[in-house]
């Protein structure tokens, strides 16, 4: 997986300096929201039911390596694709959030921990591969860590929290030399 992203291609996209920049992709990308209170009201629903809850948080990393002179509208339409791709890859019960600039979460409903680290695999996996923008291939490393309901938290702050941790802990174990 790489640690950064590059381009495999030498052609140029150029900069969106038009007047209709509110319609570019990153328009279609949700707001960014505390994952915490989100993962309370489905908390909620797996106590009433009896079911499980994971929570999957996700950074997808390596933007400094784009030229600085198009970062912006690369980085917007690269966002706006990985949103799509991590959508498309959830079920239709489990829930895709924005956390942060670059940084996303999976919701997953009634799923157990083995199912957990397989669908966290494939997430970081699928957001890893290149993106095609105009004439550019650019990959990007995404990196990942996960949480499940109730051993890694009982509230929807703890889940996140530990979720977060997870990905925080993969990313230090490795950058080491």
């Amino acid at each position: 997986m790489p640690d950064h992203a590059f381009l495999v291609s030498t052609l140029t996209v150029a900069p969106r300096t038009s007047p209709d920049a509110g319609s570019t992709p990153a328009a279609g990308l949700p707001k960014c929201e505390p994952l915490g209170p989100i993962v309370d009201r489905q908390l909620a629903a797996c106590r009433r039911n009896g079911t499980s809850l994971a929570v999957v948080s996700i950074s997808l990393e390596g933007f400094e390596a784009i030229e600085p002179h198009y970062r912006h509208a690369v980085e917007n339409q690269i966002l706006y694709a990985a949103w799509n791709r991590l959508k498309s890859r959830l079920r239709a019960t489990d829930l895709a959030v924005r956390v942060g600039p670059t940084e996303f979460a999976a919701v997953l409903l009634d799923v157990a921990q083995q199912t957990t680290a397989i669908v966290d695999a494939r997430l970081v996996d699928s957001l890893s591969q290149p993106y095609g923008i105009g004439a550019l291939e650019i990959v990007m490393s995404a990196r990942s860590g996960a949480a499940v309901y109730p051993l890694g938290g009982t509230t929807g702050e703890a889940l996140a929290g530990a979720a977060r941790e997870a990905l925080l802990k993969k990313s230090a174990r490795h950058e080491r030399p």
